[in-house]
């Protein structure tokens, strides 16, 4: 008899309260007892034995658990590659991914109740977890096998029981790594599938690390044709966003070419619909070796030199010509847009409804650059003759009150303002800018309603990098710390680290940022905090400024300081004007079975797709 079902102090407790009572009658009455010492000899022998057992009963613990082995489903990780070569179509109108989710349900069946449990995942340049197919990001750029097996190495040690401890409140109830109360039934990983095409970045396998454990199974399926087809890509296409009228500029096109079979390349330019230009490249220069595969093959680079007697907004494509049954038509073309104008600076207004330190330093800074022709708005009186005769006799500027007043610059740079405040036609005009026009917006931080925390149109709200603390989102009392820039900030030449040698001090951030938004960028952080972050919105881009006090990073004495430098930098970056391809394309078709209803899908391109 063990009892695992009760705690053995209450059992304890029990009997002894059992044998009290027993005792309590027992000795009662001693008259009784005198009287009847004959027949109560028998209960009380029967009693001794019975505080032994109880003794014994303690002593043998039956409140110790009792262990029992019980059946979980094992776990298989799912890998798919989901990397622009995995969207070419072949055998058939399915690309490469949706063959390979095909077979996944037809030979995995994971709705099956006797299969594993499957934890998907997608890998292109990096490795992620993405719950379930549906929510596969399409298309990397990329193949990178090492992040890969990176996640890999996590799963591949030997698995001890976790526990888990369950924390309760009114509201939710959630779990914690801990080890506390109970082992929690997981299953365990036994092994991982992998679909992908093969073509990864790395394709020496003896750069990979081994996974630690030997005994996990790992399973790559190879998704693609088994005969070798043709395939031309222009991968990437780089030319000035701003040409002078009248001056020759340079389009450098990057191509790469697989199973030629000896044809040359024909790569045309075209200026609108019309084809201006074409080359044609040797099917030789792709090969670094004839006598190898073509898994040694190489890209090839070309230019082409372009120009336009007439000012404006010109769109050129380059396009290969299709070779043979070439098997994937949608990487053979690539476009941008390129403004032919008349004098090559950006155009910039520096607008704010607050004087401050900050703003006065900004101008400054702003003035030094010959790269940029600065306008300044001030909306800080508001006596209406007196703004009018001060922005007579000084130059200041309003802020456009339209769409076509926002496009004729390059970059806007918002000082503190008021932007919920603003006409519907100002807060239209300003997103047009960003999203159809392409320009680029700089946000600075201000107080309560005149800092973008605060802000509430959800258009507005939409150009915003970052996500704040609603709660609290300015920084009290401020903490200062050292700048540091990313890795993005120094590879895309947005801003140069040897630059920081002139900042004399620490900065402090401004906002408190729960976290940046998804397609958002960091350029530079102080303790974690990012204080400069870019997104793009449509072809343009916005950064916000989240420096709690920009004037002590100007040094006149340093011809302008890091203040200067950096400025230069993000309008140099947020003046590019972005390619056509950069962009969200909407198509909209028939619901299947619904005569009712449209469906819509959206492809978000970038530089990469």
């Amino acid at each position: 008899m063990i009892l695992v079902d009760y705690p053995g102090h209450i059992i304890a407790a029990l009997l002894l309260i059992i044998f009290a009572v027993l005792v309590f009658f027992a000795f009662r009455c001693g008259e009784l007892r005198k009287a009847t010492r004959q027949s109560y000899r028998w209960p009380l022998i029967i009693l001794q034995y019975v505080a032994i057992v109880i003794l014994l009963l303690i002593l043998w613990n039956p409140s110790r658990p009792k262990v029992s082995e019980e059946l979980s489903r094992n776990s298989v990780l799912i890998f798919f590659d989901t990397s622009e070569s995995m969207s070419v179509v072949e055998e058939g109108r399915v690309n490469r991914l949706d063959r390979a989710l095909d077979v996944f349900q037809k030979k995995f069946r994971p709705l099956d109740a006797d299969s594993p449990t499957y934890k998907v995942f997608g890998f292109d340049r990096q490795t992620y977890h993405s719950g379930t197919s549906d929510f596969l990001r399409r298309w990397g750029s990329q193949t990178d096998m090492h992040s890969l097996l990176s996640v890999l190495g996590k799963y591949d040690l030997a698995e001890e029981p976790r526990f888990v401890e369950n924390v309760q409140n009114s509201d939710t109830e959630t779990s914690s790594d801990f080890d506390t109360d109970g082992p929690v039934n997981e299953s365990k990983v036994t092994g991982a599938v992998i679909f992908t095409d093969g073509q990864a970045d790395d394709k020496n396998i003896h750069t990979y690390l081994p996974l630690n454990n030997k005994d996990f199974r790992i399973i790559l399926i190879g998704v693609g044709s088994r005969d070798r087809h043709t395939d031309i890509a222009i991968k990437s296409i780089n030319a000035p966003s701003r040409i002078a009228i009248d001056t020759a500029g340079i389009i450098q096109v990057v191509v790469s070419a697989r199973n030629l079979q000896n044809q040359p390349v024909t790569i045309e330019l075209l200026k609108g619909d019309y084809v201006v230009d074409s080359k044609e490249i040797p099917a030789g220069s792709f090969t670094k070796n004839r006598r190898r595969s073509d898994s040694l093959a190489k890209d090839v680079t070309t230019e082409f030199t372009i120009g336009a007697d007439r000012v404006g907004s010109y769109n050129f494509s380059v396009r290969a010509k299709t070779v043979g049954q070439e098997v994937n038509l949608a990487n053979n073309v690539r476009s941008m847009m390129i403004d032919f104008v008349e004098e090559t600076r950006l155009k910039v207004l520096l607008y704010s409804q607050v004087a401050n330190f900050d703003i006065g330093k900004l101008r400054q800074a702003l003035g030094r650059d010959d790269k940029i022709e600065l306008d300044l708005g001030l909306d800080v009186i508001r006596i209406p003759a007196l703004a009018k005769n001060v922005a007579d006799a000084y130059g200041y500027v309003g802020l456009p009150d339209n769409r076509q007043g926002f496009n004729k610059y390059d970059v806007i740079i918002l000082g503190p303002c008021e932007l919920d405040a603003l006409t519907d036609a100002q807060i239209a005009g300003l997103y047009s800018f960003v999203v159809d026009r392409g320009g680029g917006l700089i946000l600075l931080p201000g107080k309560a309603e005149f800092g973008p925390a605060e802000w509430t149109n959800k258009k507005v709200k939409a150009l915003i990098p970052v996500i704040f603390d609603t709660g609290n989102p300015t920084i009290w009392p401020s903490s200062p710390g050292q700048i540091e820039l990313t890795l993005e900030a120094v590879d895309g030449k947005v801003l140069d680290k040897g630059s920081l040698q002139d900042i004399d001090g620490q900065a402090s951030p401004y906002y408190r940022i729960v976290s940046p938004k998804p397609a958002s960028t960091t350029l530079a952080l102080i303790k974690e905090t990012p204080i400069i972050s870019v997104h793009r919105v449509g072809r343009g881009r916005v950064c916000l400024l989240n420096i709690s006090r920009l004037f002590p990073l100007y040094r006149e004495g340093l011809q302008g300081g890091w203040l200067y430098k950096m400025m230069a930098g993000l309008t140099a970056h947020l003046g590019r004007v972005t390619a056509r391809e950069a962009a969200i394309e909407l198509f909209a078709e028939r619901a299947a079975g619904q005569t009712n209803k449209i469906k819509f899908e959206a492809y978000v391109c970038n530089n990469s797709f």
